[in-house]
């Protein structure tokens, strides 16, 4: 039986791609797609619509703390700490102190995630 989040969310992830059919530039509704699908545990495809997202809008840092938490989700954590590390130079570009502090943390996750898979990500 499916949850009735999942059905709500299901239902989101249909209105979005539909919208997007439309519009296919519009960073918010790939964005809002790829939350969607990264609740929905789809972590592929969120990475996917976070990268259309950023495609669409470079600077747009929640996008790519969200495409590293993605790949982290997706058992690609040297992937995740490239996306960490550019999405924190983006967050002090733009300002975006939030944003940044949060990667730092999701940053110092993923290089022990992979450590532990001795998996070490390239050297910026």
């Amino acid at each position: 039986m499916v949850k009735p989040e999942s059905a709500a969310l299901e239902e989101r992830v249909g209105a979005l791609r539909a919208f997007l059919k439309r519009e296919p530039d519009d960073e918010t509704a790939w964005y809002g797609l790829g939350r969607a699908l990264l609740d929905l545990e789809r972590p592929g495809e969120a990475a996917d619509a976070f990268r259309r997202a950023l495609a669409a809008k470079p600077d747009f840092t929640a996008a790519q703390r969200d495409l590293g938490q993605s790949l982290l989700a997706q058992g690609e954590p040297a992937a995740a700490v490239e996306a960490f590390r550019l999405g924190i130079a983006l967050a002090e570009r733009t300002g975006d102190l939030q944003a940044g502090r949060e990667m730092g943390v999701f940053l110092k996750r993923a290089e022990r995630a992979a450590a532990a898979r001795n998996d070490p990500p390239a050297r910026s």
